[in-house]
């Protein structure tokens, strides 16, 4: 019986060596992936802490995020000269408006295209080009006479960034780099029905605010993919 299994064990590493020896190498590392990522999270712009939009009764307090790590999971299709990968990412960031201390979760779907400048080697500098639809929730938000709620923020983003990418095995790729995101966030609902934030004033019958509200982060990358 050990003999038996140990034919076996030596006939499957054989085979394993043989296809591994007559693969192309131009093909190696190549096809549809799936891949697990940690990004750093910094957002900076109009969520200060300190800008309040009203809709009539109805206060949407717009926080400032403490910076945090966000995990996503991707997948895509891998070629020797380029990438693509739909992405979704989640973290959670501490958050603060005065005297207010609560949570914020950020959430995109995010598509994204990276160009490799070197081909036909396993280390791989590459820029990177995508764009997201990202959602921002908000605990204790939205305040409408003296109850608080939970505020839904929806907008559009670019990121743009660059890196390295190395294939550490014909099936496993390691990636780092870094990301700037530029997001644009137009939409806001609390309890009830939603409003468009161009037309929220700036102070309970202030002057309206005309714009989306702004943000952008620049943080660091790493990623771990396993091609199929």
């Amino acid at each position: 019986m050990k003999r038996s299994w140990t034919s076996i064990i030596l006939s499957l590493v054989t085979l394993v060596s043989v296809s591994a020896t007559a693969q192309d190498p131009k093909r190696a590392g190549e096809g549809f992936f799936i891949a697990m990522s940690g990004q750093s999270l910094a957002f900076k712009g109009d969520f200060d802490g300190r800008l309040v939009l009203w809709h009539f009764d109805k206060a949407f307090y717009v926080p400032e995020m403490k910076n945090a790590t966000a995990f996503g999971f991707g997948l895509g299709f891998k070629r020797n000269s380029w990438l693509w990968e739909l992405l979704y990412v989640s973290s959670r960031h501490p958050s603060a408006f005065q005297d207010r201390e609560g949570s914020s979760f950020y959430r995109s779907v995010e598509i994204e295209g990276r160009s490799f400048l070197v081909k036909d080697f396993p280390l791989k500098p590459y820029i990177l080009g995508g764009i997201s639809v990202p959602w921002l929730t908000v605990d204790q938000g939205a305040e409408m006479y003296g109850l608080k709620y939970r505020a839904t923020y929806i907008g559009l983003g670019l990121n743009f960034g660059g890196g390295i990418i190395m294939d550490i095995a014909p099936f496993l790729f390691v990636s780092g780099g870094g990301v700037y995101r530029v997001l644009g966030y137009y939409y806001v609902s609390g309890e009830g029905k939603g409003r468009d934030i161009n037309t929220l004033r700036v102070g309970q019958g202030g002057p309206e605010w005309k714009s989306w509200l702004k943000t952008s982060s620049l943080g660091m990358s790493f990623g771990l993919g396993l091609v199929f």
